[in-house]
């Protein structure tokens, strides 16, 4: 019997079905977020790859399919992004965003942050809304499936507060996974209080540790916008060191 079988069975046997990383090898931690960057090539994060929606949009959009007009740089082991609609759809079951109905792309706003890329592309900055998860906690990614040649230690970046106050995660944003069919929790996440906003995009940082082929992530999010709260892009590390004049922080910013 495997380490993790066995501890899985005794968590079983004596506390239920697991419903944390506590009692599996693998783990995901809450880092820390960089408050008010834009320009993520200078930042130096990204380097293993990244996934913005609808980016640099010429005119206002709102309520398109999630892949439209995405820049799409995801590493070969996370991915590809699942924009499934229809039910009948096989793909549907296995689907990236949540229903991908309620949730979906919206860009080309004016007041919206504009995103240097870790490419180097600039634009105006779009989001992935989700209706669903206003004032509800929703898991409005539902699945990042990871793929061959997994690294054991990734970081995920999640970016938010680029939508001018207008769809931030004001009461939750979460990064989950799923390993072997167990749905794993972070053993630490962003505290409500640390979720505040300013109108300059945040970037929070989630580490990943012993995920393999054949797991996949997750993302919730919760907040008070009636239209939904957002994120405006991902990125992925294998290693994670930011070169800023803002320095990594977790605990609300004293």
């Amino acid at each position: 019997m495997t380490r993790r079988v066995g501890q899985l069975l005794a968590a079983t046997l004596f506390f239920g079905p697991p419903v944390s990383a506590a009692w599996a090898d693998e783990s995901i931690t809450y880092v820390g977020v960089i408050r008010d960057q834009t320009d993520f090539e200078k930042l130096g994060i990204g380097k293993a790859g990244y996934w913005f929606p609808q980016f640099s949009a010429e005119e206002p959009v709102a309520g398109r399919p999630t892949g439209e007009n995405a820049r799409d740089a995801l590493p070969t082991w996370a991915g590809p992004l699942n924009h499934a609609t229809k039910i009948w759809d096989l793909a549907f079951w296995t689907r990236t965003f949540s229903q991908d109905g309620p949730g979906r792309s919206k860009g080309g706003q004016e007041k919206w942050n504009k995103f240097i890329l870790p490419g180097g592309e600039a634009g105006s900055s779009g989001a992935i809304v989700d209706p669903f998860a206003f004032k509800n906690t929703n898991n409005s990614v539902n699945r990042i499936q990871l793929g061959e040649s997994t690294p054991s230690l990734f970081f995920l970046h999640i970016v938010t507060d680029n939508t001018n106050k207008e769809h931030n995660p004001t009461n939750r944003l979460r990064a989950r996974g799923n390993t072997n069919g167990v749905d794993l929790e972070p053993s630490s996440a962003p505290a409500k209080e640390e979720l505040k906003f300013n109108g300059v995009a945040d970037i929070y940082t989630f580490r990943y540790e012993g995920f393999d082929s054949g797991d996949f992530i997750k993302i919730q999010l919760n907040g008070d916008s009636k239209q939904g709260p957002s994120i405006g892009g991902m990125m992925f590390d294998t290693e994670f060191e930011p070169q800023s004049s803002s320095p990594l922080k977790s605990k609300y910013d004293p």
